[in-house]
């Protein structure tokens, strides 16, 4: 999992960033990015969002996160710090393997003129 301090404290962050932010949509997953207000943290903070819609158990839920988590990891520090990302998981995300999901977050982050492919 990621360090605290790269991720985002969504409960007091999320009606803010999902009223401010934009969204992109990805096969896998929703992708809201919000810049962040104040004192700019060291890194760029993410969070993830996997819902009982996409699955009712637990164990399958914490592993999109794990796997999603994973795939955000090598895009981290080239990242702007004062970026705020939330990861909606999408019921495809079940299935995809680490991979794909790596390449999934690599082109919405091109896309939203974050990173350069």
């Amino acid at each position: 999992m990621l360090s605290r301090k790269k991720l985002l404290p969504l409960r007091k962050e999320f009606r803010r960033i999902k009223k401010t932010g934009k969204l992109y949509d990805s096969l896998s997953f929703g992708f809201l990015l919000s810049y962040h207000e104040g004192e700019i943290p060291e890194s760029a903070q993410v969070a993830f969002v996997v819902s009982k819609k996409i699955d009712k158990r637990s164990v399958v839920r914490h592993e999109v996160k794990r796997k999603l988590a994973d795939a955000v990891r090598e895009f981290l520090g080239q990242l702007p710090k004062s970026a705020q990302i939330v990861f909606l998981a999408k019921q495809k995300a079940i299935n995809s393997s680490p991979e794909d999901l790596r390449a999934e977050i690599a082109l919405v982050l091109d896309r939203a003129k974050l990173i350069k492919k």
